[in-house]
Parts: C-alpha cells; sequence; structure tokens
C-alpha cells in the first residue's frame, strides 16, 4: 500500500483557483486507504495540544505523529505537484514540520489575517482530517480580497481529505470560522518556496 496521494489525471491537473487570490483545493487527496491508516494512527496516540495565542484567535497544535500522513504529505508526489502548481521549487520548512492542529468549541474564531513573513517565499497547506462536516459546524477557511473587506469573497469547506494551499503572501488575507459542536482537525505542513 503507497502512502502516497493519488497522482489522477485530476490531481496532475489541478491548477491554481485565481479568485480572490491564487490558491489550490484538491477534494479526496488520499487514497481511501492511505486516509483509514493516517486516521487509526492519530486515534492510537495521544496528543498534546499547546496553544499559541494569535492577536484575538489562537492556535492549537502538536506535532504529527503519524508515520503514515507525514510520509503522504512529505511525498516525491506532494513535492512534485506543489512545484508543478506554484512554478517554484517546493521543499518542506524544517523549522516547522507537519502539525496536528485542533479547533473546537472553546476555540475562538481565527481572525482576519495572513501569514506573511517577510524575505521567506512559503506555501502553507492544510490537509482536512475530521469527518461529519456539515454548514452548522462552521470551521470554513474565509478568504479575502482585501483586508478592509467585511465579507469574504470565498469559503472553503473543512472537507475530510481536502486539500488546500496557498502562498503566504501580506496580500493574501484570510481567517477561520468559530467551530461548533464539532472537533476540526487538519494536518499543516510550511513549505519553502524558492
Amino acid at each position: 500500500m503507497s502512502a502516497t496521494p493519488q497522482m489522477t489525471e485530476e490531481l496532475q491537473s489541478a491548477k491554481l483557483i485565481a479568485y480572490p487570490w491564487p490558491h489550490l483545493v484538491v477534494e479526496n487527496f488520499l487514497p481511501r486507504s492511505v486516509l483509514a491508516t493516517c486516521l487509526a494512527e492519530i486515534a492510537s496516540e495521544t496528543y498534546s495540544f499547546d496553544i499559541e495565542a494569535r492577536g484575538s484567535g489562537r492556535i492549537e497544535y502538536s506535532l504529527l505523529k503519524s508515520k503514515t500522513l507525514w510520509t503522504a504529505i512529505y511525498s516525491r508526489e506532494t513535492v512534485d505537484f506543489l512545484t508543478a502548481a506554484f512554478e517554484a521549487p517546493v521543499k518542506l520548512n524544517r523549522d516547522n514540520w507537519v502539525q496536528l492542529r485542533r479547533m473546537n468549541v472553546d476555540t475562538p474564531e481565527f481572525p482576519l489575517h495572513n501569514d506573511f513573513v517577510s524575505a521567506q517565499d512559503s506555501i502553507a497547506s492544510f490537509l482536512y482530517l475530521s469527518n461529519d462536516w456539515t454548514q452548522e459546524c462552521g470551521g470554513r477557511l474565509n478568504l479575502f480580497k482585501a483586508e478592509t473587506d467585511v465579507e469574504p469573497s470565498t469559503s472553503i469547506a473543512p472537507l475530510q481529505n481536502r486539500f488546500v494551499a496557498f502562498q503566504t503572501k501580506a496580500c493574501h488575507w484570510h481567517s477561520v470560522e468559530r467551530v461548533y459542536g464539532w472537533e476540526r482537525i487538519s494536518a499543516l505542513a510550511l513549505w519553502n518556496a524558492d
């Protein structure tokens, strides 16, 4: 069993969505059997989530302990896919590794922000892992055209096995809705794009 994303025609032909700024959304990123193994490995471990405050938001994170998921995210296929999509050589940012992120009813919404770090071209990617998402659960990734916008230009639902990636530019404004009656688990990887 391969622990890498399916290099299907859909994945190979995935292109950046231009509006409101370039981002990728890929459905069914991992083969079902690989996703099942990843979820079983995550469930078999105890995670102690550290909390980092950022403005009025906060991030709950832990180092990912699933070898299968780590291998799938950091596979040659994923690196090649991101390199092609963003038209820049991509490699995992070893200062951040791969994190498991959590939001639940105790987590406030993550307000409008960008992930820009000066002098560093980077890409953030998320693989959503929680199942049974409905509209009422919240937790959408909201993308804004400008910092002054009140309403998002588009929203991305955190559907299980959906992969989202975007460059961390100063003009890439986004927020994450509060979660209701549900737990939003995702794997975050940061990539250097040289």
